[in-house]
């Protein structure tokens, strides 16, 4: 899997496969996600989101588990974006 990056509170374009990490007032970091499932030979593809995840400890942990995610969905480029500490990131562009 392909993963980019995003500068710190920038957000993914709406039309890519991303995963959102958004820091939490307690400090902890919650996992949001939205890819096309896509897998093998399939000409069918079918939108798939995760909203809301339990909380992690950590950003990297956040992460670690949204590619996770996005592996299982066959997901072949994956954009990262992290929040600016507790601001929302913006809506996608």
């Amino acid at each position: 899997m392909d993963i980019i990056k995003l500068p710190i509170g920038q957000a993914a374009a709406g039309n890519v496969d991303c995963i959102r990490i958004q820091e939490l007032p307690d400090g902890q970091f919650e996992l949001n996600g939205s890819v096309l499932l896509q897998c093998g030979d399939s000409d069918v593809a079918e939108s798939v989101a995760m909203v809301g995840s339990e909380p992690y400890r950590s950003a990297d942990a956040a992460e670690s588990a949204g590619m996770a995610w996005a592996a299982d969905h066959c997901v072949e480029q994956l954009h990262v974006a992290r929040s600016d500490g507790t601001k929302p990131l913006p809506d996608p562009a």
